[in-house]
Formats: structure tokens, sequence, C-alpha cells
């Protein structure tokens, strides 16, 4: 099951790149005596060499999904990418959304759970983060939580005030689509969620709204696309969903 989430991480409606979101390859994450000249999100131009330390691990994004580096050792991030890439071509198909995300699926093979699960779109406005959410202009976008587990229920409106709109979260679901009917999400608008039982736990989203042609097709400039714009929640999901396939097409 988790492999059909992650499949569906992406829609991008075309292969056109800004030329702020291109990339060789981006830092998701550092360990180790180097971890300093690697922050989250630093660009790493082609051909670029990196060279760590013993204990130095880094986790990038480039164009195939996601390679982590361990030092000691020198390495050329010189665009040969040795792996699949079938499943970063996939990922960049324009795909439709279900009207909601039902937990279950495990995610990573060391839960057992069966209540983690990946999003079936990067296109979600995550509801425990908030912040800028990045959206193809026409395309669906969801409201996600971390815990799926009861029924719960929510009020969404705009942050300057007017409509608020009641949606129900049913047991076992984590996401659900945004009522773009009721109150759809405008480019630049900032929108307030909050919980009904417990309104002090608020999460603000202001919207930020992409053309789809200029939506990559490869992974690491969509992530420095994403992050160009602040969509920083929506850059870690990728990242996990692709890291996520990595490990499941592990022998």
């Amino acid at each position: 099951m988790v492999r059909g989430f992650v499949m569906a991480v992406v829609l991008a409606a075309g292969a056109g790149v800004s030329a702020q979101a291109l990339a060789q390859a981006v830092v998701v994450r550092s360990t180790g005596p180097s971890a300093v000249n690697f922050p989250k999100g630093k660009r790493l131009p082609a051909n670029a060499t990196v060279t760590l330390k013993s204990g130095d691990v880094v986790t990038v994004l480039d164009k195939a999904g996601t390679r982590i580096l361990r030092g000691a050792g020198t390495f050329s991030l010189d665009g040969a990418v040795n792996r699949d890439r079938g499943a970063a071509a996939l990922l960049a198909r324009s795909l439709s959304n279900p009207a909601s995300v039902r937990a279950g699926a495990v995610r990573g093979a060391g839960d057992t759970s069966g209540e983690n699960v990946l999003p079936v779109s990067i296109w979600l406005a995550d509801t425990t983060e908030g912040g800028n959410v990045c959206v193809p202009r026409g395309s669906d976008l969801y409201l996600w939580r971390a815990d799926g587990k009861a029924r719960s229920f929510t009020w969404l409106t705009e942050a300057a005030g007017g409509e608020m709109v009641r949606m129900q979260w049913p047991p076992r679901t984590v996401g659900i689509a945004w009522p773009k009917t009721m109150l759809a999400p405008q480019e630049g608008r900032t929108y307030r969620i909050y919980d009904e039982v417990t309104p002090e736990k608020v999460a603000e989203f202001r919207i930020v709204m992409l053309e789809p042609e200029a939506v990559p097709a490869d992974a690491a400039s969509l992530g420095t696309l994403l992050l160009d714009n602040g969509c920083k929640a929506q850059f870690d999901w990728l990242t996990a969903a692709l890291e996520d396939e990595e490990s499941s097409t592990q022998p």
C-alpha cells in the first residue's frame, strides 16, 4: 500500500523550470563533523564536489530522488545517476486526487502500527505546520492531519475574517479535500484552521499559486521550487516520499 501512496505524491503538469528552481542537488539533512557546511536546503550546483569526514552523513535530493553520502570520502554530483529513474518520472505525472485519504498504510519498514501514511500528493496544507502552501493553479489541494485515529471537526476561514466552513474528519482519515466550493483558496490570501474542541490549536496557511507549466518534472528542481516559495512542509513531504520509495526498492 505504501508504494501506491508514494507513487501518487506529486502532481506536475509540465517540464518547464524557472531559473530559480534549477539545481543539481539539494541538502535534505546532515549529521556529523561537517553538518554545519551542509544545512538543510543548501543548493549544490552541477559538477560540485562534496568532501566528507569520517562520521558525516549527508542526504541530498537529486534528479532521481534521494541519495545518501557517507564519509569519509569525496563525491561528485555530476548528474550521472545510476539508480532507476522510473519512480521520479512517475512522480511527475498528473494524477487526480480522491476526496479523502484513509490511514492504515504503513510508512517505513520498521513501522507495524498501520497508523502512519504518506500523503497522496504534495499539494497539501499540513494542519500541524502552517506556513506557505504551494499549489499549481487549477489543481486540488488537501488538508492534512498527523493523527487520524478519531473523528473530529475543524473550522476553516480567511485570517482576515469572513465565512467559516465546518469540516468533518472521519475516523482513520488523515487527509480531506480543501472545501473549494465553499471557500476556494485564493492566491496570496492567508487562511486559518482550528480544532472545534481545542480552538487554541490554530494553523495559518498562505496560498502560493504556481503556474502548471512552471512545475518541474525532476525531484531536485521541484524541491528547490518549493523552498524558493517558502513551502517548507511540502518539501519535507516530497523528500519523505522519495526516501520511502528508495527504501522499499532496496533488496
